[in-house]
């Protein structure tokens, strides 16, 4: 081996280290989130934490100057405000969940919390605009704009429709599914990927690392229902096997789409806060397109808690 294959090695075997130090402190704090989110407060708790993680998504999206200026942050951050405002209203009135058709009503709720705030996102974005003594909206704004409303700053609200929906257990499992996968691509990519399928969009990405994701993420969804782990399964394990497809896929479409944005802000991570791991739209990139999809399938795969 040559001196400089040797020091490649050691190079990649120390990111592997240093990513794994980083990633069991986070996964120690997930824990305690979501030990949190069990309280009796829990779904208010889940509802402040989603809120913290849409506004520091929404600042390292401002930050990365592709979704538009500042009038297109603050319309964002009023979509979230709004959003929250919603699902807060739904909490209050979680009665509802007692209904024949709970399941119905928590999904037209959830609908509604979303569409509301999207129309709330583009007044405040107009008056921000106004505001600012201007009234310009570019081709290219409006499709910028509805990205960074409904694929950064929305999406981790439908933590609480999870929570709502399948319980602390079943948020804590949603989340396993949606790491457990980029876990295991990450590291079958790093070990035995060869050829990479989007070397413009993710060269890290490999084939055999999108397959060991996406068994993983299916053979967890069934095992947590073999388990006993995750009940009320309305199709047996099939539940578990499509629950686990069905987040795989979207995570990974996900991580594809954020790393679409960095390449175009020319950004190799979001933010460094959290060293190789970069920033938070690097970590919560596989829930941005799955939460909400998550969200309106639970209730369909899985009774609600009585």
């Amino acid at each position: 081996m040559s001196a400089l294959t040797a020091d490649a090695a050691a190079t990649k075997r120390a990111k592997l280290i240093l990513r794994t130090k980083v990633g069991s402190t986070l996964a120690l704090s997930v824990a305690g989130l979501l030990w949190a989110a069990s309280l009796p407060a829990g779904l208010f708790i889940t509802l402040g934490f989603a809120v913290v993680l849409s506004l520091w998504s929404i600042l390292e999206a401002w930050r990365m100057k592709i979704f538009g200026g500042a009038p297109a942050a603050v319309g964002a951050v009023a979509a979230v405000a709004f959003g929250a405002w919603k699902l807060h209203e739904t909490l209050i009135a979680r009665d509802v969940l007692a209904l024949p058709s709970a399941d119905q009503v928590l999904t037209r709720e959830v609908a509604l919390a979303f569409v509301f705030s999207g129309v709330v996102a583009l007044v405040v974005r107009g008056l921000a605009v106004l505001g600012g003594g201007g009234l310009r909206w570019r081709l290219g704004d409006g499709p910028r704009f509805a990205a960074l409303v409904f694929l950064v700053a929305l999406p981790l609200l439908a933590l609480v429709p999870i929570r709502l929906a399948g319980g602390a257990g079943g948020l804590a499992i949603y989340l396993v599914l949606a790491k457990i996968g980029d876990i295991a691509g990450y590291y079958a990519g790093s070990t035995m990927g060869k050829r990479h399928p989007f070397p413009r969009l993710s060269p890290g990405k490999t084939v055999a690392g999108c397959v060991a994701s996406l068994l993983v993420g299916i053979g967890a969804g069934a095992g947590f229902v073999l388990s006993g782990t995750l009940d009320g399964a309305r199709f047996g394990v099939w539940s578990g096997v499509l629950l686990g497809l069905v987040v795989n896929v979207t995570a990974q479409a996900g991580d594809l789409m954020e790393s679409g944005f960095k390449r175009k802000a020319k950004v190799k991570d979001s933010g460094t806060t959290f060293g190789p791991s970069g920033g938070m739209l690097d970590l919560v990139d596989s829930l941005l397109l799955s939460a909400p999809l998550v969200a309106f399938l639970w209730p369909l795969l899985f009774e609600l808690p009585s």
